[in-house]
């Protein structure tokens, strides 16, 4: 038996794009007539933030990697000669310490002076300021939208304060000495 009056049965009642294409359409007051205005912008933004997040997390899989290794190497390093030495074989001991130490300060020096160690440490840098520089130039739009001063706005405001500041001490000089005279 076929229910033709089941909702699921039209997909098109589901559409969420026609859905807000037509939800857009709507009279809309206030800001979220400027928000839904350009929503494939913000797609956009988002689509584009999400590739650098992604880029980031192979970066910092590729970076955690080779810290990965370079602990292996400096366990294995006192694995070996702690087997080796009887004296190494009380965990206890000071000997056994400083051993450790020389252990995981070779492997991680030799680890933090390698070419492919610095490449991924500033693929990883890289990637962190894409991102708070996207973001920021996601607040900047949404604050422009919402008519609210931006950082670039407040800076060049105070920037202009500063000038005049400048200005103002140099009259303020200028007519000390001439009241001097």
């Amino acid at each position: 038996m076929k229910d033709e009056n089941n909702a699921l049965n039209n997909f098109t009642k589901y559409d969420l794009f026609e859905n807000w294409k037509n939800l857009q359409n709507f009279p809309t007051i206030g800001m979220f007539n400027a928000l839904t205005k350009d929503y494939n912008e913000y797609l956009e933004d988002l689509l584009s933030l999400n590739r650098i997040i992604v880029d980031l997390q192979k970066n910092l899989s590729a970076y955690w990697l080779q810290m990965s290794k370079a602990n292996f190497r400096a366990i294995e390093e006192v694995i070996l000669k702690s087997k080796s030495d009887p004296d190494l074989k009380d965990v206890n001991s000071e000997k056994f310490r400083l051993l450790v130490i020389d252990a995981f300060e070779e492997a991680y020096s030799s680890l933090f002076s390698s070419k492919e160690f610095a490449i991924a440490y500033n693929e990883v840098y890289s990637k962190q300021l894409d991102i708070v520089n996207y973001i920021n130039r996601i607040v900047e739009k949404n604050l422009k939208l919402l008519n609210i001063p931006t950082r670039s706005e407040l800076d060049e405001v105070l920037k202009d304060l500063q000038e005049m500041k400048k200005n103002l001490r140099i009259m303020k000089s200028r007519y000390e000495k001439l009241n001097r005279k």
